[in-house]
């Protein structure tokens, strides 16, 4: 099977594509149009723009025109005097003149102003290089062949003269580096505008390239087209199987040589239709592979298609501004980007050579030998029916908002344009621009297919999105559930925390353990936290949650790091009138009674002790049922050193007493002390 490779810059370049364009604008005004000369050189173009009643005149017909006539000017340009004539006698025309060939025009009559001699490399009897001398304020010459050109050059620079060079855009490259190189090196001075056409030069590489990998050339175009002849002369140099035709029927006398093949190359000038390519191209590909007779292939080729019809098509080349697409008829698809999808949001990368395509075809040019195509206009239909299928259903869609109109917004649904009244905004109502790039959901409140009208409402479809996810996510949730959440607000009673799609909030008593504290001291707007599920009411959408857990339980650490009879240092917490609350580690606090501040009993334990003081204390007991520790500082004081005054006053007090008193006082002291020691305790 021979593989058929279409060169990527085949057919019109962008000058002569502009000049179509503006053709063809016009011919679609219904003006009457005289072209001055033929636009293009391909005989095939020129005699369907007959077909379309385009006149082909010559500058002496201007004379004789009617005032309602349009004069074009091609891409080759005119001469300066027809330009002059034009604005005498005020005759309306179009400049499609290449805007490469204007600058060139510029060039010379800026160069001229200056005194030097202009010599142009290029045909002296192309109607391009007719024009570019005739902007030539004095001397000029035109030379095909660089030798010539130097030798001209030579004699001027002898003479005292200036020279400045320009060229024909489509001059062979080749030709131009060569005489570039020596002009320089005679002339160092002088003044060289390369002015050969970017799209001449890049088509002439390709010619190049893919004529040394190709065992057969097919050089497509007019004979009288000289950037067209160019590429013959360049692709004939490395493969000598090249021919030069000018439409498929012209394959008639090679269909043998072509099936023989392995690998044929496309190229096509700069003046070649796409249509005429793309029949060459199925020619070519049809008769390598022995599919069908040249006379059903051209049959083939001339099928026609009607603007709406819906076609399949392959793509031949994707670009950032358009898709092409092979029809199987003379035509070429153009499938812009804006025309891929209905709602405008499609990454055109995704496309690719090869892949089958779907569209309608919305407008001819027998000009181009193209049809335009859209593939937004089936998605449109598609989805139109997507569109009534919901307002049966109340099923919710998606679209995003285009443009804001008064009393509301227009959100496109899929190529579908959806108005949604201001009341049926939802919270954004009062701010509708704020709406405009949005992604968001309607529900369809009325539809009418006559009218065309279709009316949704972006409030009701959030509202009846978030009970689905509601109910979703409460059907999931269950009691003692972990979930992350994020810190939402803080108050002096607890904590919001955002857990999906609602909020739920953790109480200040599921915050701490021990003695209650200021949310704010745990948690800030903001932070990640670890919490489970205490509590879910779906009816009235509230959900409680924990955070303190048992391994964050500082009684836990308390007990696997202390005993009764350690010795701590602790931190005072708080003051009471029955004694002093001291922080043994964080959360677990102990109590050292007024009966263990001192020595002796001391009554306001304010007066000895201060908030935030560090003291050591002697753990004295540990009541593991009830969470409570006892604390003393008198455990760790030594003794008093006992004097003879002391013994004194005791034996004094002991002579005033009957012998069983004072243990029995005592005794009692001693059990008031401490039932009043475990009550405080118990109350703190």
């Amino acid at each position: 099977m021979a593989e058929i490779v279409v060169a990527k810059n085949a057919g019109f370049c962008p000058g002569v594509k502009r000049a179509a364009e503006m053709l063809e604008t016009e011919l679609e005004k219904g003006s009457r149009v005289y072209c001055l000369g033929e636009l293009i050189h391909n005989k095939t173009f020129n005699e369907n723009l007959k077909k379309r009643n385009v006149k082909f005149i010559t500058p002496s017909d201007i004379d004789g025109l009617p005032d309602n006539g349009v004069v074009f000017i091609r891409t080759h340009g005119e001469q300066k005097v027809i330009y002059e004539k034009l604005h005498a006698k005020g005759i309306k025309y179009i400049d499609a003149t290449c805007p490469y060939v204007s600058k060139i025009h510029n060039i010379v009559s800026k160069e001229s102003e200056n005194g030097g001699i202009c010599v142009i490399l290029g045909d002296k009897n192309h109607p391009e290089v007719k024009g570019v001398m005739s902007f030539a304020g004095g001397e000029c010459e035109a030379f095909s062949k660089g030798d010539d050109a130097l030798e001209y050059i030579k004699r001027a620079i002898s003479e005292g003269k200036e020279v400045f060079v320009v060229t024909q855009t489509t001059l062979n490259t080749s030709v131009w580096k060569e005489f570039e190189k020596n002009f320089k090196t005679l002339y160092t001075n002088g003044k060289i505008f390369d002015t050969i056409c970017s799209v001449t030069d890049v088509r002439q590489k390709e010619a190049l390239e893919l004529a040394s990998e190709a065992d057969m050339v097919a050089v497509v175009g007019s004979r009288g087209s000289s950037n067209t002849e160019k590429l013959f002369e360049i692709a004939s140099e490395v493969c000598k199987n090249t021919i030069f035709i000018e439409n498929a029927e012209d394959l008639a006398p090679h269909l043998e040589n072509i099936k023989n093949r392995k690998k044929i190359a496309i190229i096509a000038g700069a003046s070649t239709p796409g249509v005429i390519i793309q029949e060459v191209k199925q020619a070519m590909t049809e008769t390598a592979n022995q599919e069908l007779s040249f006379a059903e292939l051209l049959d083939k080729s001339f099928k026609t298609l009607n603007i709406g019809e819906r076609v399949t098509g392959t793509i031949l080349a994707v670009t950032p501004a358009e898709i092409k697409v092979d029809l199987g008829t003379k035509h070429t698809g153009i499938l812009p980007v804006d025309e891929l999808s209905a709602d405008g949001e499609v990454d055109v990368s995704s496309f690719r050579v090869g892949d089958p395509i779907d569209a309608v075809c919305t407008k001819f040019s027998e000009v181009e030998g193209t049809v335009m195509l859209s593939k937004k206009r089936l998605d449109e239909a598609k989805n139109i029916g997507k569109v009534a299928s919901a307002y049966e259903s109340g099923e919710i869609l998606h679209g995003t908002v285009k443009d804001t109109v008064k009393g509301g917004v227009i959100v496109n649904v899929g190529g579908v344009r959806v108005f949604v009244p201001a009341g049926q905004c939802g919270a954004d109502a009062n701010n509708l621009e704020s709406l405009r790039g949005q992604k968001v959901p309607v529900k369809i409140i009325d539809y009418n297919a006559a009218r065309k009208r279709v009316v949704g409402s972006i409030r009701t479809a959030k509202k009846a999105e978030r009970k689905q996810i509601l109910d979703e996510f409460y059907s999931q949730i269950e009691t003692g559930k972990k979930i992350t959440g994020t810190v939402r607000s803080v108050t002096n009673y607890g904590a919001f925390v955002n857990i999906g799609p609602t909020d739920g909030m953790i109480h200040v008593s599921e915050m701490f353990w021990g003695r209650p504290r200021n949310p704010a001291e745990l948690f800030k707007v903001g932070d990640t936290v670890e919490v489970f599920v205490k509590e879910a009411d779906r009816e009235r959408e509230r959900i409680s949650l924990g955070y303190k857990t048992e391994e964050t339980n500082p009684w836990n650490v308390f007990k696997t790091t202390y005993k009764a009879g350690d010795v701590v240092n602790v931190t005072i917490v708080s003051l009471m009138p029955f004694g002093a609350f001291a922080e043994i580690v964080p959360g677990v606090d102990g109590l050292i009674h007024c009966s263990q501040i001192g020595r002796k009993f001391v009554p306001n334990p304010a007066s000895v002790l201060k908030v935030g003081e560090k003291v050591d204390a002697k753990i004295t007991a540990i009541d593991e049922e009830k969470n409570r520790v006892s604390l003393s500082i008198k455990a760790l004081l030594e003794p008093e050193e006992v004097t003879e005054e002391d013994i004194a006053a005791a034996n004094t007090i002991g002579s005033e007493q009957t012998p069983n008193e004072s243990p029995e006082i005592r005794a009692e002291d001693s059990a008031d002390a401490s039932s009043g020691d475990e009550s405080t305790q118990e109350n703190a």
